[in-house]
């Protein structure tokens, strides 16, 4: 059977233009990282930020993978610190949610795959900490353009992929071309993760377990799943998860 592959959703304000009020809230999941997951052969969940506490661990137990997308920005509470005036909105249910769940997923060994939020998620759920902004915390750097005007699917900047890294090895490539709509990134880097890709600026693009045959754990900053039709090798990296999550759940069945 094709694995099942979670994929967390956010949640958005309806609100009436004209009068200026509050209609009420929804759950978004972006179709570009549901379609990706098809292609690679997985099954995808959208797993909503609105269950009751506990419940994570109940949705972990059905799930072969798991894949943070992208969104709002994390609270800092969560590596201990105290917002900053230019920490953007902030989802506490989201954030909530997504820290339980990524508590069990590593318990059960669950294949992690962070897409720009879904990065900087992982690598606070593994005790890492963020940049709550880069261009006021970034102090005398020339940061690059991160969030960009132009359409997803366009590349704005270069990254260069460490030699012999599982994210080089996937996409098979050491140099790739990759959008960027992010204003937070990785600070100090978890224990257990190394950082595979820079930008010319510095900045951290991807992260990946150190050793994958022991724990399938991989990040990036860009959004991977909004290049799959300009940059087809950026479906490598739902190739790669999805037969993660194949292993998995085969492993599960044999215990």
């Amino acid at each position: 059977m094709a694995p099942v592959i979670g994929v967390t959703a956010t949640l958005k304000e309806d609100v009436d233009a004209v009068a200026e009020r509050p209609l009420g809230r929804y759950v978004r999941a972006d179709l570009d990282y549901l379609e990706g997951v098809v292609e690679a052969g997985g099954v995808p969940v959208v797993l909503p930020p609105v269950a009751d506490s506990g419940a994570a661990e109940t949705i972990a137990g059905g799930l072969d993978g798991l894949l943070l997308s992208g969104g709002s920005d994390l609270h800092p509470g969560y590596y201990g610190e105290d917002p900053i005036p230019e920490l953007n909105v902030t989802i506490p249910e989201r954030d909530a949610f997504e820290m339980e769940l990524m508590e069990h997923a590593l318990r059960r060994g669950i294949p992690v795959l962070g897409i720009c939020r879904g990065m900087q998620v992982l690598n606070v759920a593994l005790g890492g900490t963020l940049y709550q902004d880069l261009s006021s915390q970034m102090e005398g750097i020339v940061l690059l353009g991160h969030r960009q005007e132009t359409p997803k699917w366009q590349p704005t900047h270069e990254v260069e992929v460490d030699g012999g890294s599982q994210v080089s090895e996937i996409m098979g490539s050491r140099e790739l071309k990759v959008n960027s709509y992010h204003h937070q990134a990785v600070k100090d880097l978890a224990s257990g993760l190394v950082t595979v890709a820079h930008s010319p600026d510095g900045v951290a693009e991807a992260v990946e377990y150190r050793d994958l045959s022991e724990r399938w754990i991989l990040g990036v900053q860009w959004h991977a799943e909004a290049m799959r039709g300009s940059s087809p090798e950026h479906r490598k990296l739902f190739s790669a998860h999805v037969e993660a999550a194949e292993r998995h759940a085969l492993r599960r069945a044999a215990a």
